[in-house]
């Protein structure tokens, strides 16, 4: 019967309602006055458990009783009481008293409990109960209390009794860091001195323990269990390898209720299951060993399994093992084909060994090394950064053509006054600025966007060439721009856009040699002349101008210039202090290996 007691009242509980306790000899309660019976805690195929208070000391109680009278289910029920009463252990329930109520119907008491079962914590029920629960229950806590039950067990097995039901949900946790062992109720005794269990047990669709077939709950049940045959202490150690297994991978060894499982072949080591847990490998092997198909395989004791739990608590190691699987962990990264599955190999080569030299070397060198195909995600990274880049480019672009806008009134004062010609300057300015804003504020903008911000720097510098002759102040414009341009791969290739920004100048110079357009710049009496459009500029308004336009040209051209140069500065930075931190964390000898 698996209807323990996995609740019970708390201490406030009792405080706030106090048992009614004896003064005197005269007031001490006779036969049945002595307990006072409260909600039901669970129920079963046989009988109920119940809260309950003893009056007679003063104390919170459980009892468990019958709840009809057949000779077999009565044998059952007191076997079950006398099994547990026998086995005086810290992690095991203990009966205070085995009775008949006024029914005629028997019942024993036992301590009342206060706890979780290790059911409800593997299943995360308990965490949302309680914000500390992860804290509470961490790998740590339920590997002590995994050791603790594996005592328990061993005790029984020395005082001749095999459980034969260990699960999850047999295992309690108490509030105050008591661990214990619940439901004897198919227990098996060894030394013959009680009858075997009458009718075998088997598993419900709830996953309670039931009249049927087997013996045990399927699921936990070793093969030589759920073949039926005779067991002894090696089925609870089975039992509690599949218990180990499932605090290490958060799920089943076995499928619930598939009995074929046991049967088949399966892999018993938890990093196989769940490869992203960091199992380590003591309690790997512990795993498989003590979940061996054959029985003599399985360690001979539960407190063989208690040491080993125990001995990876206490820090202890098992060198020689951690050795040989880093040996295979390095030699699978040497073998394998993608650069990711080298360094995943090489990585738990050297945390399954950290004095293995060969390891750190290849660790290091493969950290160090540049790849030679970019794995996606990092082609992802990269393309984000390319993103972050370009709307530092467009900033600055969109700022310049603010510049060159108001640069239209200083013009105007130098003396080139036509409408038409300002009109063009200014619309041209204006459409280009909105198009770097765009992309400023773009999370990712599209080749056809990059395409018109090309297009439209190259004829904004081309109308300053029809407009101020090609030499005079195009060349300046081109360069920053070009500068601009250059700092981010997605405008195009570099050649491609000096033949672009070039010809914004050539072109207009080539309609000049051969016409239509006039000539700009000719030779006056041995002088240099030179025509724009529109008007003449006037002196000295024209060289205050242009000394102005030289320096916003020197300041746009620095700040992209200094901009690439932080930028290529901080990404070296970055490398280099990847490498120092991984020189200190795997530090690179000369006897480096030569693989790869």
């Amino acid at each position: 019967m698996s209807s323990h007691h996995d609740k019970g009242g708390s201490l406030d509980d009792t405080i706030a309602s106090p048992p009614v306790v004896a003064t005197g000899l005269d007031d001490v309660p006779r036969g049945g006055e002595r307990y006072v019976l409260g909600s039901s805690i669970g129920e079963g195929g046989m009988g109920e458990v119940l809260e309950a208070t003893d009056t007679q000391i003063g104390r919170a109680v459980a009892i468990k009783r019958m709840r009809g009278a057949a000779e077999i289910a009565t044998s059952r029920f007191l076997r079950e009481a006398r099994i547990q009463g026998r086995l005086e252990h810290p992690a095991i329930v203990p009966v205070h008293e085995v009775s008949v109520d006024e029914a005629g119907r028997p019942f024993f008491v036992m301590k009342r409990l206060a706890g979780t079962t290790l059911q409800a914590i593997l299943q995360g029920s308990v965490a949302t109960e309680s914000p500390s629960a992860v804290e509470r229950y961490s790998r740590q806590a339920l590997l002590r209390a995994f050791a603790d039950v594996c005592l328990a067990v061993e005790f029984a097995h020395t005082r001749g009794v095999i459980h034969r039901d260990l699960k999850p949900a047999n295992i309690m946790l108490g509030d105050f860091g008591e661990v214990y062992v619940l439901d004897w109720g198919i227990a098996r005794v060894l030394d013959g001195a009680e009858p075997d269990q009458p009718a075998g047990v088997g598993e419900s669709a709830e996953g309670m323990t039931e009249v049927g077939a087997v013996l045990g709950t399927i699921g936990y049940m070793s093969p030589e269990q759920a073949r039926g045959d005779t067991v002894d202490r090696s089925a609870d150690v089975y039992a509690l390898g599949c218990i180990l297994f499932e605090i290490l991978a958060g799920q089943p060894l076995h499928k619930r209720g598939a009995l074929a499982a046991v049967f088949e072949p399966y892999d018993a080591r938890p990093s196989q299951r769940v490869p992203d847990r960091d199992i380590p490998p003591e309690l790997d092997a512990l795993c498989v060993a003590s979940t061996a198909h054959d029985a003599a395989d399985r360690p001979s004791s539960a407190r063989e399994l208690a040491r080993a739990a125990q001995r990876y608590i206490d820090g202890d190691r098992d060198v020689a093992l951690r050795r040989r699987l880093a040996a295979e962990q390095l030699a699978l990264a040497f073998s394998a084909p993608e650069r990711a599955g080298a360094i995943r190999h090489a990585g738990r080569a050297l945390a399954l060994d950290p004095t293995s030299s060969e390891a750190a070397q290849l660790v290091g060198r493969i950290m160090l090394e540049p790849a030679v195909v970019t794995p996606p995600e990092v082609e992802a990274e990269l393309a984000g950064l390319d993103d972050a880049s370009l709307r530092q480019v467009s900033s600055v672009a969109f700022g310049a053509f603010m510049v060159y806008l108001s640069f239209l009134p200083l013009i105007w004062w130098a003396g080139l006054r036509d409408p038409a010609h300002l009109g063009l300057l200014a619309g041209a300015s204006v459409v280009n600025g909105v198009i770097s804003g765009v992309v400023w504020r773009s999370q990712r903008a599209s080749a056809m966007l990059l395409r018109a911000v090309v297009l439209g720097n190259v004829a904004l510098i081309g109308l300053a060439a029809w407009l101020f002759s090609p030499f005079l102040v195009a060349p300046g414009l081109a360069a920053a721009t070009m500068v601009g341009f250059s700092m981010h791969i997605r405008f195009g290739p570099t050649w491609l856009l000096a033949t672009l920004l070039a010809s914004s100048i050539i072109v207009p110079w080539l309609g000049e040699l051969v016409g239509p357009l006039p000539r700009s710049i000719e030779v006056v009496g041995g002088a240099l002349a030179l025509h724009v459009k529109g008007g003449g500029f006037q002196l000295p308004e024209a060289e205050i101008v242009l000394a102005i336009y030289v320096i916003a040209v020197l300041a746009v051209i620095g700040t992209l210039s200094h901009a690439l140069a932080r930028g290529q500065r901080e990404a070296r930075r970055t490398i280099h202090l990847q490498a120092w931190h991984l020189r200190q964390l795997v530090p690179l000898g000369d006897g480096a290996a030569s693989r790869s």
